[in-house]
């Protein structure tokens, strides 16, 4: 099911900027188990960027770039009790690429982030803190942001970033 997600996104161009929600929230739904704990963490600070505080998908993947690889500092994100109905994949598959429309991949790809990001919220209380202290101990403790002088692409959205963390 991700796979023809995917598929379809990549084979228009114009859903590439769902791409990164499709990736954070399945990588947050399917926590837990045998998932790597950086794709949870990477997902769970995709979804609160993007959600959170209007990151686009190209700011997230640059932020994800600058992350780098997990410390023993990092949280390890217990999933939440999944919620009796959340949107999956399957929505989103349904909505899209088996409808050949581009805005039901686009509206279903944002509920199901949504939904899932909810379902961290309500089944994991402050986690939204937790995402924020992990950025925050990776972009202001240790200094990743210096040299970072340009202010348009990749480096602008770490520039906002370390800016929403220092406020």
């Amino acid at each position: 099911m991700l796979h023809e997600v995917l598929g379809f996104e990549f084979q228009h161009p114009v859903m590439l900027r769902y791409h990164q929600l499709t990736v954070d929230a399945y990588g947050a739904q399917h926590a837990g188990g045998q998932a790597p704990g950086i794709r949870v963490a990477y997902s769970l600070a995709g979804l609160w960027l993007a959600l959170e505080h209007d990151f686009t998908a190209e700011d997230v993947r640059a932020v994800h770039r600058r992350m780098g690889h997990p410390t023993s500092t990092w949280p390890a994100f217990e999933p939440p009790v999944p919620p009796q109905q959340w949107l999956t994949v399957l929505d989103v598959a349904d909505a899209g690429v088996r409808q050949h429309s581009d805005g039901g991949h686009a509206r279903a790809a944002n509920r199901w982030a949504e939904s899932v990001w909810d379902a961290w919220l309500e089944g994991s209380p402050g986690v939204d803190d937790a995402v924020e202290a992990l950025l925050r101990s990776i972009f202001l403790d240790v200094g990743h942001h210096e040299g970072l002088h340009g202010t348009i692409g990749p480096a602008a959205a770490v520039h906002r970033l370390v800016g929403l963390l220092e406020a």
